[in-house]
Formats: C-alpha cells, structure tokens, sequence
C-alpha cells in the first residue's frame, strides 16, 4: 500500500489514552485539484457531533445485520455529463426548505472521473442493488468487510473532530485527501490505523 504524507496534525482522541497523529495529505492550499464543493442555499448540514453519532448509530446498523456498510456508504450515480460513477458517501445535509435530504459525495478518481466532493439529492443516487436492477450496472468497489472497517476509522476521527471542532473546510479536507482507493483489504485499513492515529 502506498500513502503520501505532508504534515502532521496531533489530535487527543477521548477513546484513546495516547496523543494521536492524523497524517493530513495534502491541505487545500497545497492541493491543486481540491475545491470546497459548492453547498446548495438553505441546507442545515451536520455537525461534527451529529456526525459522530450518526456513524455511530450506522455501526449498530450493520453490527445488527439490518444494513450493510456497501449499501449505507456506496452510490452509484451519474455526473452532470451523464458519465456513470461509483463513490462514497461520506456526509449527510438537509434542505431548510423542503427537508430534502443531500449526500456529500467523494467521487473516485477512475475512468475520466476526477477525485471530487459534491453535495447531491439523495435521490440521484442509487444503492448497488438499485445500480444492478436499474442500470445493470455491478457493483464495482470496497468489499464489505473492508467498508466496515473504514467507517470504524471514520467513527474515532470525528469523536476527535467533535471535541476539537473540526471547521466544514477541514472536514471537506479530511474526505478528499482520505485514501479510499487504497484499502483494499482490511489489512490496508488496519496498516493505515497507526499512521492516521500515531499508535501501535
């Protein structure tokens, strides 16, 4: 597995009893192909607290067997030219208006597809089983065991986020620079664990 480093950021994470370190890959200023995505008008978006409790709350979910990691956190769906895409989805916002619920998505970098973030309707995105029944598209992407373990990742990162309040830029920062497409396997993730929180 290959990572990339830049610089160094010491969290204090509240389950843990060590200082940990979150390799930060590239900061936006540093990162010639990273852009804030464009929040739509009128969207209330998460906090980090609420953002914690919700992937908390989506472990149980899969723990119980009454999700999968794939089906809450991969999409499929198609961008503004009509090329399909597979990505993740890593936030949740929802319109002051009409309470329409929007995804943040990380699109890979894949088949003319740049790595980008983009707030999208829920509803323009489709599980990989509405992927196959719809488009006959197969699921391409993170096997579940692996997908698990990452949410497990993201789940201390935004307990850190939470009590440290994390600002929307450094949270768009930590998804793009996140290396999805290098966990291939749980040992990626696993391997990845001490670079991302400096322990053994």
């Amino acid at each position: 597995m290959r990572i990339s480093f830049v610089a160094p950021l010491f969290l204090s994470s509240m389950r843990h009893n060590y200082n940990a370190v979150l390799r930060v890959f590239a900061p936006p200023r540093m990162h010639d192909d990273f852009f804030l995505p464009l929040l739509p008008p009128n969207v209330c978006i998460e906090t980090n607290g609420e953002a914690s409790i919700r992937i908390g709350r989506d472990l149980t979910l899969i723990a119980n067997q009454q999700f999968s990691a794939t089906g809450l956190y991969r999409r499929f769906g198609f961008d503004e030219d009509g090329r399909p895409y597979w990505g993740y989805v890593v936030e949740w916002a929802f319109s002051e208006i009409n309470d329409e619920p929007l995804m943040l998505m990380r699109l890979e970098e894949r088949g003319g597809i740049e790595k980008t973030l983009h707030w999208v309707p829920r509803d323009s995105m489709y599980t990989f089983t509405q992927a196959e029944l719809l488009y006959d598209e197969q699921y391409v992407g993170l096997s579940e065991e692996v997908m698990r373990e990452i949410v497990e990742v993201f789940r201390d990162v935004f307990e850190f986020a939470s009590a440290s309040n994390w600002s929307y830029e450094k949270r768009m920062e930590f998804y793009h620079s996140f290396p999805f497409e290098e966990m291939l396997t749980r040992e990626d993730v696993m391997s990845f664990r001490p670079v991302l929180f400096g322990c053994p």
